[in-house]
């Protein structure tokens, strides 16, 4: 799901990285990269649902998708990173799971070995970055819904997913629909308070998220791989919300 479905281009999205470098101090607070941790298989195991996504799309099989990610957790529980476990995780993963297909292919029997062009398997792959985006947005959604749980009087993700999803409704409706559908009982007001603290959660979120798959995370690292995702213009603007 699209972070901001009912907002559209203005002039505030176009504040430059201003919004973001503001912001700074949300990078100074995360732990350490990616490249750095001490169990590689158990990093990797977080992304596993778009690699499986993305190896099933190109072999169109999930016996050896399932097959290929098997090698390759199997070999970073067994060897870690190693010296190709630099740069983005997104770009690392892709090479990964390139090499763990064509070793599991290579041991089908010739007469049943099914042709893959794995020339094509790059990582700037618009197939790969929208699986890619997909999960990372997912792993925001359920780090907002955790946030909600451990405060309900400041239901950030309920307001902001249900908003999303009908972003024509009024306050009021929204209200109605919230508590008609959910344990959480809102007021329109409540809706129109919170909103703007949700988004920029959210894209505090986004930012934190991301950040966390790369090596270099200086901002100007990090706004360039929201931009290669798709994600810089949420997070610009709702990180300049007030």
């Amino acid at each position: 799901m699209n972070p901001s479905p009912h907002e559209s281009a203005s002039a505030e999205s176009r504040g430059g990285s201003d919004s973001l470098t503001s912001k700074s101090g949300l990078l100074k607070t995360l732990s350490r990269p990616w490249t750095q941790s001490q169990s590689a298989a158990a990093v990797i195991v977080r992304y596993l649902a778009p690699m499986r996504q993305q190896l099933i799309q190109w072999t169109g099989n999930e016996a050896i998708a399932d097959d290929s990610l098997k090698m390759l957790i199997g070999h970073l529980v067994a060897q870690g990173f190693g010296q190709h476990g630099r740069g983005k995780m997104r770009d690392f993963l892709i090479r990964g799971i390139r090499s763990a297909a064509k070793a599991t292919v290579g041991e089908i029997a010739e007469n049943a070995r099914p042709t893959i062009d794995f020339s094509t398997w790059k990582p700037d792959s618009p197939d790969w970055i929208a699986h890619w985006r997909g999960e990372l947005l997912a792993r925001v959604w359920r780090e907002l819904e955790r946030d909600e749980h451990q405060d309900l009087s400041r239901p950030l993700y309920t307001i902001l997913k249900t908003t999303s999803a009908h972003p024509r409704e009024t306050p009021e409706m929204l209200a109605i629909r919230i508590n008609t559908e959910s344990d959480i009982a809102v007021e329109p007001a409540t809706i129109q308070q919170l909103i703007v603290p949700a988004r920029k959660r959210f894209a505090e979120l986004i930012l934190q998220e991301v950040s966390q798959t790369l090596e270099d995370r200086s901002e100007g690292s990090v706004l360039e791989e929201l931009q290669a995702i798709s994600l810089a213009e949420p997070v610009e603007k709702w990180l300049g919300k007030k």
